[in-house]
């Protein structure tokens, strides 16, 4: 199909259809018409006709036509970057809908770093009667999910306040403290996070106590961390709750100034509607509360 003729005297006041530039983008992502297709539902002829319509009220071509391949033009490129954001915009509204929704069996969605997840799993009982009748569902990832867009309903966030806090419900729940653990109280080998330690402060801790000292892995994931530490492999930074509850390791440094971190509780302000989140938030707290020694390494 030929690209559409432009006209120099067009206005450029028109406003192209959501639906249009929702076509617009499954054929990006699928590199075809006859994908887009597939994708949406529809047939190629009609993709074809409503990428057309698109480029005639935009007035450009959004793509260079070959025998056997679309390639975007600079204007599709343009056009691509403008309307991608529309796009997770409205993939966002059906959660956005649910967390308003006054649905009291469904899940309590908590996102935790894994130490923090792996704390809570210890004491899974008690929030889950905490919920009922509601599930639980435990999200352990160090990157921040957006609670505004409704990708989880309680975040456990560490070392200071998250940002966008105008919309956010942010309390102060307790801390975690951190050491080295070892098998040994003189470790000659040391297991190292992944990351830089130029991104972290815990790693940049690590990196210096490994002066002098072998590094013998680097392991990202906490629990996988402690495994091998009890292995002998060597010494690895721990939550004090954890490394101090096991006999067969040895606290190696002392936790103090950066190595406690504070822990907020994070909701969004519309959780409020719904009473097992707010079970659920209470009962975390009340759970750092109770394990306050445990969770500062005293």
């Amino acid at each position: 199909m030929a690209a559409p003729s432009l006209d120099p005297s067009w206005p450029g006041a028109a406003e192209p259809s959501w639906d249009d530039l929702r076509i617009f983008l499954a054929v990006v992502a699928h590199g075809s018409m006859n994908g887009a297709g597939r994708a949406l539902d529809l047939s190629q002829p009609t993709v074809a006709r409503r990428i057309r319509t698109l480029e005639e009220t935009l007035g450009v071509p959004l793509f260079q036509r070959g025998p056997n391949n679309l390639d975007l033009t600079e204007a599709g490129r343009a056009v691509l970057e403008a309307a991608s954001p529309m796009a997770e915009a409205a993939n966002a509204v059906p959660r956005i809908a649910a967390a308003y929704r006054p649905d009291p069996t469904a899940p309590v969605r908590i996102t935790a770093t894994s130490s923090v997840t792996l704390f809570l799993s210890l004491h899974a009982a008690d929030l889950h009667r905490a919920a009922q009748p509601a599930e639980i569902a435990y999200i352990p990832t160090r990157r921040k999910l957006d609670l505004a867009a409704g990708e989880a309903d309680i975040a456990l966030r560490m070392r200071t306040l998250p940002d966008g806090a105008e919309d956010l419900v942010v309390r102060k729940v307790g801390q975690i403290a951190f050491a080295m653990y070892d098998r040994t109280a003189d470790p000659k080998a040391v297991i190292a996070p992944s990351e830089d330690p130029t991104l972290s402060r815990q790693a940049a801790y690590v990196a210096e106590f490994a002066q002098g000292r072998a590094i013998s892995a680097r392991i990202g994931d906490m629990p996988i961390r402690y495994q091998a530490a009890r292995t002998g492999l060597g010494a690895a930074f721990l939550p004090c709750w954890l490394g101090d509850s096991d006999p067969d390791l040895v606290q190696v440094t002392k936790p103090q100034g950066d190595l406690i971190e504070d822990v907020f509780l994070v909701m969004h302000r519309r959780s409020r509607n719904r009473e097992s989140v707010q079970r659920v938030a209470n009962a975390l707290a009340d759970l750092f509360k109770r394990h306050r020694k445990a969770l500062t390494g005293i």
